[in-house]
């Protein structure tokens, strides 16, 4: 009776972990921590409207810390995912770590939410700082602009 137990564990835990591995994401992510710039299918940017970039937030920090290149003078549209429950987060780019006007703010999202942030062209190539207007001092990252 306790070997029936023992398999029956075995095989639900091989059964749970093929599903977990089935059910992983697609997003591809560069060897740096950067994001991969490669439109989503189905994304704005497959249809030509704007550059399409994606970025997470969980454990109160961001899932990537740089995003781009992205190309100078063509809007951006940024899917946000805010994957920690009851916990606000936002994303909002500023052209250093040490400026107070954004360039864009992004929505606060309230727990675990998506939102796809039209963000305006930047012209000027460079490297822009964003982070979470929530929490500024742990959830920061660069976007590259060529």
């Amino acid at each position: 009776m306790k070997l029936v137990r023992i398999v029956g564990l075995m095989m639900t835990v091989a059964i749970a972990a093929a599903l977990l591995a089935a059910c992983g994401g697609d997003d591809e992510k560069t060897g740096d921590g950067a994001a991969a710039t490669t439109p989503a299918e189905g994304s704005p940017a497959a249809g030509g409207d704007s550059f399409f970039l994606e970025i997470a937030a969980e454990n109160t920090e961001y899932d990537v810390s740089e995003l781009g290149p992205a190309p100078a003078g063509e809007d951006i549209t940024l899917q946000f995912d805010n994957d920690d429950p009851g916990i606000q987060h936002n994303w909002s780019l500023y052209e250093t770590e040490e400026s107070d006007e954004p360039i864009f703010e992004g929505e606060i999202l309230t727990g675990v939410d998506t939102i796809d942030y039209a963000v305006p062209a930047i012209d000027e190539p460079g490297t822009y700082h964003f982070h979470c207007d929530i929490h500024p001092n742990v959830m920061t990252g660069e976007l590259i602009i060529e």
